[in-house]
């Protein structure tokens, strides 16, 4: 049974990882690329289920429904078409608060647009902004 040794100390270190994460500073926040492209995607989708249920409470009061989504999706797609090329993406600071920019060309839209989440501290959606790359807001840095 050399087993044994092997499935006590794995059981041992799952509570131990556990705590480590709770500890994590606050600095660690859910800003990181793959959730920023997962709003993406759903966006894209048109998936207005999961992005109303990752709207912080404060934007959801704002916009009032979930149909709110379908209808930014739906007029997004209208006017700017699929997305060709990814030009960049990052996080800039806007207001304080971090928001993710990504910059890509469309197939229906003659110069890339600017698609902008602002995802707040538990990683929730809390702002959505989209329009000409060339009309680009100013930003804190």
């Amino acid at each position: 049974m050399r087993l044994r040794p092997l499935v006590l100390a794995a059981a041992l270190a799952v509570p131990f990882a556990t705590a480590a994460a709770q500890d994590a500073p606050a600095a660690a926040r859910p800003d990181s690329l793959g959730l920023a492209r997962k709003y993406v995607a759903w966006f894209y989708a048109a998936e207005v289920d999961s992005l109303w249920a990752h709207t912080a409470q404060g934007f959801r009061e704002n916009i009032g429904t979930a149909d709110w989504w379908r209808q930014r999706a739906d007029q997004f797609a209208m006017r700017a078409g699929t997305e060709t090329e990814v030009i960049e993406e990052r996080f800039r600071m806007r207001n304080g608060r971090p928001q993710y920019w990504r910059t890509a060309r469309f197939s229906d839209f003659g110069e890339p647009l600017l698609l902008r989440f602002v995802i707040d501290d538990a990683g929730l959606i809390s702002g959505l902004g989209m329009g000409p790359l060339s009309q680009a807001p100013p930003t804190d840095d």
